[in-house]
């Protein structure tokens, strides 16, 4: 008959079987955390990137402008350019060769949701942010040409009645 009380045991063998239980719950432990870091790290590059969203924002146009009145009238020279109300921060019109207009926003493309950008200055058909600054070739498709701006302004549809009403639309 066994009995209980003469029973004896191994000292080693337990600290063994302990040691490796706690090597496997600390390697458990160090997968799980390496999981969690993965997580927190692609969680955090990912919103603390700046937005892709950070765009010019789509807004309804639909603007008239009769070229025959003050201030508009400057735009019946080819190669003058105006501002004018509509759009996100404003309109941006040139008058190119012939009956060729090229109108942008004035929204400046580098960091839009800016309050400061936008262009500022229009010159020789060059258009000039200060916020940034960076300048744009409104002569030719509102091209960036110097700058942190990489992306051209935004552009909009443009069409011209036989009696010099311009119609600015998107």
């Amino acid at each position: 008959m066994f009995r209980l009380n003469n029973f004896k045991v191994r000292k080693d063998i337990i600290f063994l079987i302990l040691g490796k239980l706690k090597i496997s719950f600390i390697l458990v432990k160090i997968a799980q955390m390496k999981k969690i870091i993965y997580i927190v790290t692609i969680s955090t590059l990912i919103l603390s990137c700046n937005s892709k969203d950070d765009y010019i924002s789509d807004v309804y146009v639909n603007e008239l402008i009769d070229l025959s009145l003050d201030p508009y009238n400057k735009l019946i020279t080819p190669g003058s350019s105006i501002i004018a109300n509509g759009g996100v921060k404003g309109i941006i019109i040139y008058h190119g060769v012939g009956n060729d207009y090229k109108v942008y926003d004035r929204n400046c493309s580098y960091e839009p949701s800016l309050s400061c950008s936008k262009i500022d200055s229009l010159d020789a058909g060059i258009a000039y942010c200060g916020c940034c600054p960076s300048f744009f070739l409104i002569n030719d498709n509102g091209r960036s040409i110097y700058g942190p701006a990489l992306r051209d302004l935004k552009k909009y549809n443009w069409s011209l009645s036989n009696n010099n009403i311009l119609r600015i639309f998107n």
